[in-house]
């Protein structure tokens, strides 16, 4: 069994990089088609028509929801605080954490999710390598919580696919190894005897089974609220399971091809799982409205944010320098020569 173990790992690492460069190109080939085929047979206008029918009530459930989502984002950074021990106080670190989600969906990874709060978390006082644990803790966090949530419905069969993809038997596989995985990590933190490592210069410690547990459910109901906005936006026309198990392959699709916020992507699976029972147009408007509420409309205020945050900071940094100067006492050659210049 060891000697089996240790060739696949062998195997796998030796294709990985070509794996890796493959993996993409299928997923966006396959995203591509999609959005090709639904997007000639969409009637644009209808979609108009159908985002302008839903009610105005909807919009704002929909939009108390983002509300509450981010909150729940923002949630993992509060324990990644508790995690590393840093001081910044905890309505900051859900500043820090809202604004670079938002950054995060429509920028990419590297732009939000990771460059935008180590800068911010960097100008507020932390260290880069306090602010590198939380980015990984949140991280690590947030896909702990999909492997929960998408092995749970992808195993139970759950999520509508479409015709001619196997039926909804093609998820049960991946559905059991995503709560493999996470059970493997639940159990690891609970028993494991080592708990710290060092790797690329960075000193990891492995959480308790309490942390581990508290970044699941912090992390499961920021991903249940993300399927509960879309469900509301299609009025209760396709079952909640559905459609969050709808939301979580669009996610996963959205991180292989590497496309910011699932652009296009989210849209394309959307109408092609859901179409069956609910009109496309239908689908489209709330999958298109979802995007309005939960990314575009963030990223305005995201980028605002950051911008008054820079400011801010920077005019502190200013002031401070200024207090420090007029603190600073004048040198005693400068005092002498001001003597001599006025005996003189």
């Amino acid at each position: 069994m060891r000697v089996f173990r240790s060739t696949l790992t062998r195997a796998l690492r030796h294709r990985w990089p070509r794996l890796k460069r493959v993996l993409p190109a299928l997923v966006l080939i396959v995203v591509a088609g999609l959005l090709v085929h639904f997007g000639r047979a969409v009637d644009w206008p209808q979609v108009w028509i159908s985002m302008r029918k839903i009610p105005a009530g909807t919009i704002a459930l929909a939009s108390g929801l983002v509300v509450a989502g981010y909150l729940a984002y923002g949630a993992m950074d509060l324990l990644a605080k508790r995690y590393t021990r840093h001081t910044l106080p905890w309505h900051k670190v859900l500043g820090v954490a809202m604004t670079s989600y938002a950054l995060n969906l429509n920028l990419g990874v590297l732009i939000g999710g990771l460059g935008a709060r180590l800068r911010l978390y960097a100008r507020l006082g932390c260290r880069k390598s306090v602010a590198t644990r939380v980015a990984l803790f949140s991280a690590a966090s947030n896909w702990i919580g999909y492997g929960w949530l998408a092995g749970a419905l992808f195993a139970w069969g759950a999520v509508p696919v479409p015709e001619g993809w196997g039926g909804p038997n093609v998820l049960r596989l991946p559905g059991v190894a995503l709560l493999a995985l996470a059970t493997a990590y639940l159990a690891f933190c609970a028993l494991a005897r080592r708990r710290t490592w060092t790797w690329m210069g960075q000193h990891a410690v492995l959480p308790g089974a309490g942390m581990a547990v508290a970044q699941s459910a912090a992390a499961a109901l920021s991903w249940s609220l993300m399927g509960a906005i879309v469900y509301v936006l299609l009025q209760g026309k396709a079952d909640y399971p559905a459609v969050l198990g709808v939301l979580l392959c669009t996610s996963f699709a959205a991180v292989v091809i590497r496309v910011p916020g699932g652009l296009g992507t989210t849209e394309a699976i959307f109408v092609a799982a859901l179409s069956p029972q609910i009109p496309a147009p239908e689908v489209l408007g709330a999958a298109l409205v979802y995007r309005a509420l939960y990314a575009f409309a963030p990223l305005c205020l995201a980028l605002t944010a950051f911008l008054l945050i820079e400011l801010r900071l920077r005019r502190g940094r200013r002031q401070a320098q200024a207090r420090a100067a007029a603190a600073k006492p004048a040198d005693p050659g400068e005092q002498n020569g001001s003597s001599f210049k006025a005996l003189d």
